[in-house]
């Protein structure tokens, strides 16, 4: 049975406004809600950016695109009060696990509208040395307050499915679980001649057959595993091969002495580059002008880099774990997590791999997954 009407559909983008971010999380709101307003709008659907602020409401026409990040603006005009309510589906997608929403949350349920919500992934429980002090106590709260009150989930892969499951059963809780896996397509694709010409002054020079360039995206922060892909480079540089190596992103948390070993490396500007905040043409450009991406996490809630190299036609090496099996597919190279010879061996022999059919899932193919979901929501009157 074909539940209640929904009028509205609610994107909290509370975390991303306060934050800025287009990375991780964040991109993932923002690609989503780009995509869902494409499909919907045009078919009588509302679709709106959400924030909240105690127990109130704030809607917004457009978030501000990500070059206005670094001017500290992240929605274009000011928010309109809003009351959700009856006919409203709340998206909780966004981290809102570092504010409080449950008592603006608790009053839009109040007047009728319904909650659901994303788990990306369950790494602050499982791995808490990984992440800030804090965080596992204040992810569990979130968690449990979600599980309390939403009618259904989202999760990006099986695999995290099979572990948020795991948790629902010990607790003795029944809920809806679909998996809703990214797509990999950019939110905004245009580069005029002028920013291509600033992306040869300000990163490395396109890959060559001669001169490759191997790239590695993704906040550097210890799951990451950013150390172990500078130990390979290096052992490569000391049998006198050149490859270059070029991490992007944003500097996390415990990784002082991989920033020690980056900003006093001698190859510095030479083999090896590091760079932060770009946009998404930017991001497009290099994955296109690049040898590989290298992407080898402990773990992931998905691994969106992998799948937007492969839409790209980029080759990938990437961690053998359930979860990029599930984002690469075939795509990748793949090699035992933590092993530096593997990641070696992967990178001297990497021009022999031989080629395998690229895929595609764009976020409007997500979108149409999401929304089509909503339409078919239980009544609650069932």
């Amino acid at each position: 049975m074909v539940g209640d009407p929904m009028s509205r559909l609610l994107f909290d983008v509370t975390r991303l406004l306060e934050s800025g971010l287009h990375t991780g999380i964040q991109r993932v709101v923002r690609c989503l809600l780009a995509a869902s307003r494409r499909r919907y709008s045009a078919r009588g659907y509302q679709v709106l950016a959400v924030s909240f602020s105690g127990v109130h409401w704030q809607a917004f026409d457009e978030l501000a695109p990500h070059p206005f990040q670094g001017l500290g603006q992240h929605a274009q005009g000011q928010g309109a009060a809003i009351e959700p309510g009856d006919g409203d589906v709340l998206l909780m997608f966004d981290a809102s696990w570092y504010a409080d929403p449950w008592p603006a949350v608790d009053a839009a349920l109040a007047r009728g509208a319904r909650l659901v919500g994303m788990v990306h992934d369950l790494l602050p429980l499982e791995h808490p040395e990984w992440f800030r002090e804090g965080l596992e106590q204040r992810f569990t709260d979130h968690l449990n307050h979600m599980i309390d009150r939403a009618e259904q989930m989202f999760v990006p892969t099986q695999a995290v499915r099979e572990r948020l499951m795991a948790r629902l059963s010990a607790r003795g809780t029944l809920l809806t679980v679909n998996v809703l896996a990214h797509g990999g397509d950019f939110c905004s694709l245009t580069s005029t001649a002028e920013q291509i010409e600033s992306y040869q002054t300000v990163l490395p020079a396109p890959a060559t057959p001669d001169d490759p360039l191997y790239l590695v995206l993704g906040t550097l922060e210890p799951r990451k595993n950013h150390g172990l892909v500078l130990d390979a480079f290096e052992a490569l540089w000391s049998q006198g091969k050149s490859p270059r190596l070029l991490f992007v992103g944003n500097v996390g948390w415990q990784v002082d002495r991989l920033i020690e070993r980056l900003q006093n490396h001698p190859l510095l500007g030479d083999r090896l580059f590091h760079a932060a905040n770009l946009s998404d043409p930017a991001l497009l450009w290099l994955i296109r002008n690049s040898t590989a991406l290298v992407y080898v996490p402990w773990d992931e809630g998905f691994g969106l880099p992998v799948l937007e190299a492969a839409m790209q036609g980029c080759p990938v090496i990437a961690s053998d774990i359930p979860v990029l099996r599930e984002a690469g597919r075939q795509w990748p190279t793949f090699i035992e997590p933590g092993s530096l010879n593997d990641l070696i061996q992967a990178i001297d022999t990497f021009p022999q791999r031989e080629p395998v059919q690229a895929f595609h899932r764009t976020w409007d193919d997500v979108a149409q997954q999401l929304v089509g979901i909503f339409l078919n929501m239980p009544s609650r009157a069932q």
